[in-house]
């Protein structure tokens, strides 16, 4: 991505005694590696010391470190846990066991030689180009991997050049306008048959089909005994225990396995030891319940003009410098219920922090040249004060306050990764950032994967060299500091796999210690599910975006093909991230051209989108594209994780990439199209804000021609959501079992329909979604 990024000079900051678990209380599974997996226990037990550890049968602890475990071995189950005590108790980690099955790949062509260099690259190795070459045997390039069921893109890297595996005929758009090969690694072929649970009492009864598989019940951290009995239908019984009753939330969580496949997680708030039913028990503080808008403070709203100051150089085009945006204006649209009439609850903010003043980078690859003002906010040249061009410190806890007022959360971009050359942390600590140039002698700049840990993004924005505690101590302390003197509610974090992990683990340590209540963590990482999934976990992030989802979505809804590769990416995603996480599912990202502009048909998938935005003019799309975007946004909102909307895309503003996409956000005289789209997606916002088999239920895909429905089961409820990516109408018959007594959205093709009973099972007309409930 490409994005400047903020450092400051150290600010200590006191921390109180307090100390945070975790983000609702919960340890996240460890995925067991093939070989050692190292576990830190701080990241869940933080200044407690483990008094004793037992291990499931198979595995032993190869560490002489008392702070951490080394785990060599296999256990016996699919899905176990380690057992850990302390002086407040008995807790568990749940441990997932590798399936990893070595993949032999070939390179076979007749007009080549043994004097080729050829990488293979893809998500299993972050499409890093200097990876390990192939071996040349007898006229054949080939290599073998260690790699989990899923699903892989790659491609081959032959002499310098992408080009696609010729053995391999499936193909799908990377979303940079080339394509790559689709690899699918198959598990075992039993699969756990689903389960049904049912509330009796202090009891949850689990049934299912044969093959039942077996279950691991958890309440918060510590394991339950099950109970299973050979009943028609099987059924497993686990009981909710006393202490949850003196708890205003907590959970039941349970995992299913059978051999080494494993089945849906499946998460249950409690109130007081029961279930929770409704929606309206939630608050802003239950993450799965959260809907994110994200805000590009200089492009969002301007409310005080008299802090407009584009910088005064002409060889920045405009659509390249300030247009005005601020805190103030941010504060005006809360005031004004924007965000209330479209529903969402947390909003993010773009960097505020300190930016330069001049201008820098140069673009010049089409007919327009320009250079940049630091509009976007990722150039910092300090850490810990608001750029005056957006605002201060009173108005930025005004808006927050605010905010909190309105029952909404405040994300704010935080960007550790690199700082302005002018920045004084680099300045006066020069060996603190990485080295431009590598031992080769070429500059390390862009080299997102062979050099993901050093890379500078730009000649002006150094990397710090984040591996090295000395740097990190104070880049953690900026960060608390804003913390400290704002009552934020998490952060999104830029450039994430581009950071070691020395410094996330730090900086999340510390904000527990800091406070007691939780800060959502989410970043921002491009690679596969398991890069993504190695910054998720109890000591580090949160959640992050899945841009992988995004980027099959993207192809799905804006071209109506590839359906059954949206939901082998949707299912891959569940499989990695568990079925009930907190990943961002964004409707528009700052690196990629707007959504409605691919699906208009304005902007080629085969061509550089940034491009195409200083090229030529992006019109405003047809009625057609936004029908698409609605079901993107459905979409969004149908599966598991937070649904993110970039900023105008709930009007569908068009755009090529940046700048082209961030224009100025649109608050009035909106057109038919435009109106339209901002209903359903207020309706879609107000639906998840009211349903928990949106917010914790079960999920299942289905592809059906050109169909794809989403089903979602939370106790007795069932939604489903269809799509019909035809633009012709289709006849609705559900692949499963399912007594449909209405439809739950009335904004649909133009209209605003009667909510009729059984109106679900009515023909779905052409690029359009329905959403049906069973009661």
């Amino acid at each position: 991505m490409r994005r400047t990024f903020i450092l400051v000079f150290a600010l200590l900051i006191g921390m109180s005694s307090q100390a945070q678990v975790a983000l609702g209380g919960l340890y996240t599974p460890i995925y067991l590696q093939p070989d050692t997996t190292r576990i830190i226990l701080r990241d869940y037990l933080a200044d407690l010391k483990a008094e004793n550890i037992v291990l499931p049968e198979g595995l032993a602890n190869i560490s002489t470190d008392a702070d951490q475990l080394l785990l060599v071995g296999n256990p016996h189950q699919k899905i176990s846990t380690v057992e850990i005590s302390h002086r407040k108790g008995t807790e568990h980690l749940v441990l997932i066991k590798s399936a990893a099955k070595e993949i032999n790949f070939t390179y076979d062509r007749d007009d080549i030689g043994k004097d080729k260099e050829v990488h293979l690259i893809g998500t299993f190795n972050n499409w890093n180009r200097a990876s390990e070459p192939m071996d040349y045997h007898r006229g054949v390039y080939s290599k073998s991997l260690q790699l989990e069921p899923g699903r892989y893109e790659y491609k081959l890297y032959v002499d310098g050049t992408e080009v696609l595996d010729p053995l391999v005929e499936q193909t799908v758009s990377n979303g940079m306008g080339s394509f790559n090969n689709i690899l699918i690694v198959e598990g075992d072929s039993i699969q756990p048959a689903e389960f049904q649970i049912k509330e009796n009492g202090d009891v949850l009864e689990v049934q299912h089909q044969n093959p039942a598989g077996h279950l691991v019940a958890l309440w918060n951290n510590r394991r339950l005994e099950v109970i299973c009995k050979k009943n028609l239908p099987p059924t497993c019984i686990i009981r909710v225990p006393e202490d949850a009753k003196r708890q205003k939330r907590s959970y039941i969580r349970i995992y299913h396995f059978l051999g080494e496949n494993r089945g849906k997680d499946q998460l249950i708030p409690l109130e007081y030891g029961k279930v929770v039913r409704y929606a309206s028990q939630l608050d802003r503080h239950d993450w799965h319940s959260a809907s994110m808008y994200f805000i590009m403070v200089d492009r969002f709203a301007n409310g005080d003009t008299a802090n407009d100051e584009p910088v005064q150089d002409t060889s920045i085009q405009p659509q390249a410098n300030y247009y005005g945006g601020d805190l103030m204006g941010i504060q005006q649209q809360i005031d004004a219920q924007y965000f209330d009439r479209l529903g969402v609850n947390s909003i993010w903010i773009s960097p505020i922090m300190q930016n330069p003043t001049d201008a820098w980078g140069y673009w010049n690859k089409g007919k327009v040249k320009s250079k940049f003002s630091g509009y976007h906010g990722y150039w910092p040249i300090s850490n810990i004060r608001i750029d005056y061009r957006f605002g201060n410190a009173q108005e930025f806890t005004s808006l927050i306050s605010d905010a909190h007022s309105h029952n909404f959360n405040v994300i704010l971009d935080y960007v550790a990764n690199h700082v302005h050359i002018n920045h004084p942390i680099y300045q006066q600590h020069k060996d603190w950032a990485t080295p431009l140039y590598l031992p080769d002698g070429t500059k390390n700049t862009e080299k997102w994967d062979e050099q993901r840990l050093t890379t500078w993004f730009d000649d002006h924005l150094p990397t710090l060299d984040l591996r090295r505690y000395e740097v990190v101590d104070p880049m953690v302390d900026s960060a608390l500091f804003w913390l400290k003197n704002y009552e934020l509610d998490g952060f999104r974090h830029d450039a994430t796999k581009h950071i070691d992990e020395l410094y996330w683990r730090t900086l999340t340590y510390r904000i527990r210690k800091l406070r007691s209540e939780p800060v959502y963590q989410i970043g921002e990482t491009y690679g596969s599910p398991g890069l993504i999934n190695s910054y998720i976990s109890t000591g580090m992030l949160d959640a992050q975006f899945d841009f992988n989802l995004y980027d099959a979505a993207v192809n799905t809804f804006a071209l109506s093909e590839n359906l059954a590769n949206l939901k082998s990416v949707l299912e891959a995603g569940l499989s990695t991230y568990g079925y009930h996480h907190l990943m961002g599912n964004i409707s528009g990202n700052q690196d990629r051209a707007r959504f409605i502009s691919y699906a208009n048909g304005d902007v080629r998938f085969d061509e550089d989108a940034k491009l195409a935005g200083w090229d030529r003019e992006i019109p405003e799309a047809g009625p057609k594209a936004y029908k698409r975007l609605a079901m993107l946004h459905a979409f969004n909102y149908s599966v598991p994780g937070i649904p993110c909307i970039y900023y105008g895309d709930e009007i569908g503003l068009p755009g090529a990439n940046d700048p082209d996409n961030r224009r100025m956000m649109v608050f009035e005289d909106w057109n038919k199209n435009e109106s339209l789209l901002f209903a359903q997606v207020a309706e879609l916002n107000k639906l998840r804000s009211e349903e928990m088999a949106l917010l914790y239920g079960q999920t299942t895909c289905y592809v059906e021609g050109p169909l794809l429905i989403i089903r979602r089961d939370y106790f007795e409820q069932s939604i489903a959501f269809v799509f019909n990516l035809s633009e012709e109408q289709q006849a609705l018959e559900l692949p499963f079992e399912m007594e449909v007594k209405r439809s739950l959205n009335t904004v649909r093709n133009g209209l605003v329909e009667d909510n009729l009973e059984r109106a679900g099972l009515a023909p779905i007309k052409g690029l359009s979604y329905q959403i049906l409930a069973n009661y």
